[in-house]
């Protein structure tokens, strides 16, 4: 009797393999038989022993935040350990040609960077604290790689995802509805007699609220989020001074959830997600009272889909027929406060606006803790994606400033 059990169970185990096998030869996400032009340097993940190390040091009561592999291995495997929702993804993904450029993986690094100065980009994403690295060109990848990470990882994006929150309050601007001169307690009656009063939306996206960080725990645990927000202190006036704070991102998602009648989550997946073409679903961070958490861990994707979203705000993204970045949002991103200067400059960085960093000639930027990155060049069409990793000597990549030479190197100069 036993054996015949076994055998059936066998039967049955061998039936689901061969199924899964035809499924996958018919997956819609298989988007070309052809093998890929990026570079995997012989990346062979994690092994069964650093897997378990990572399980049992976060069951003993230890912090992701741990830099180095351990802190690598929470990035991408964010589900693992945290609760989450899924952002489902397009029908449709867009097709990202393959043209690899030798002129741009052997460009050749800045001589004063702090590490790897000197090497050339395909020599630096390996010896320094790179996970993955894409530039697309006019919507085609002329340079991808990844070191300490596969391409299909869905890797941790953190604050990068504060600019997701920024296009949906600038998607419901464009529909006219929602004004970003009226002060946040216009839409939300509970902040009024808190610090928040007064305090106009257009301030809150520049990140210059005054409102004080950290932010604290009775947002993430009160039943009534704006409730817990409304406990912030206010510890200067808005609109005088840049002063990063994740309170902001806050406020300005349960605005998103508020206007538009749909959780976070949907709301990007409906007017965000699915309209860039993404290829893989994406996670996103959610606390226990089922706040999303958009301002802190955000969202998890793929390299190449978080460059798809960046696309978006290039001069060939803005043609799409589903474009999601008007005119107008890209002219407010790079038109509003100029005079509010970054309290620490990066180069001809100038000033934040619509939660980006903007240059002087209107580049955008987003960076995040660890080394993840979103640069965009509109005017060049030129989108740089990376993510990283601090080493346990808490030393990142630097290529926010590498982004920033490559743009102004002529190497992407529209003819």
């Amino acid at each position: 009797m036993k054996n015949s059990i076994s055998i059936f169970i066998i039967l049955v185990l061998f039936k689901s393999f061969i199924a899964c096998n035809k499924k996958s030869k018919n997956n819609t996400d298989i988007l070309s038989t052809t093998n890929p032009k990026y570079e995997t340097y012989n990346y062979k993940g994690f092994t069964k022993e650093e897997i378990y190390n990572f399980h049992k040091h976060i069951f003993d009561g230890g912090k992701w935040t741990v830099y180095g592999d351990t802190e690598r291995y929470f990035y991408l495997n964010f589900s693992e350990i945290k609760k989450h929702s899924r952002i489902l993804r397009s029908n449709t993904p867009k097709i990202l040609e393959e043209t690899p450029r030798d002129d741009v993986k052997n460009f050749i690094t800045s001589t004063d960077l702090k590490k790897g100065g000197g090497l050339s980009l395909n020599d630096y994403v390996q010896q320094v604290e790179v996970n993955g690295l894409i530039i697309v060109h006019k919507g085609k990848i002329v340079f991808e790689g990844y070191p300490r990470m596969f391409p299909t990882d869905l890797h941790i994006t953190m604050i990068i995802t504060q600019v997701f929150v920024s296009t949906s309050i600038a998607i419901l601007e464009d529909r006219g509805l929602l004004d970003t001169s009226k002060p946040i307690d216009y839409y939300f009656g509970d902040l009024k007699g808190s610090g928040w009063e007064g305090i106009p939306v257009i301030d809150i996206l520049n990140m210059s609220s005054g409102i004080e960080w950290p932010l604290v725990d009775n947002y993430k645990l009160n039943s009534n989020p704006i409730k817990g927000l409304a406990t912030l202190k206010s510890v200067k006036p808005s609109r005088i001074e840049y002063q990063f704070s994740n309170a902001d991102a806050a406020v300005l998602t349960l605005l998103v959830e508020k206007i538009s009648g749909l959780t976070f989550r949907s709301f990007v997946e409906q007017e965000i997600w699915k309209k860039i073409g993404s290829e893989y679903s994406a996670l996103l961070g959610i606390h226990t009272n089922g706040t999303s958490i958009s301002h802190i861990d955000g969202m998890s994707t793929t390299l190449r889909d978080l460059a798809r979203f960046g696309l978006t705000f290039t001069s060939s993204g803005r043609k799409s027929s589903s474009s999601i970045i008007s005119d107008e949002h890209l002219f407010k991103i790079r038109d509003v406060n100029k005079n509010l200067k970054k309290s620490q400059n990066v180069g001809d960085m100038k000033y934040s606006s619509y939660q980006w960093d903007v240059y002087n000639d209107g580049d955008l930027y987003k960076g995040a803790h660890g080394g993840q990155g979103l640069y965009i060049s509109p005017e060049k069409d030129l989108v740089i994606a990376f993510y990283g990793t601090a080493n346990t000597n808490r030393e990142s990549n630097e290529l926010h400033i590498i982004s920033r030479q490559l743009s102004k190197s002529g190497l992407f100069d529209l003819k």
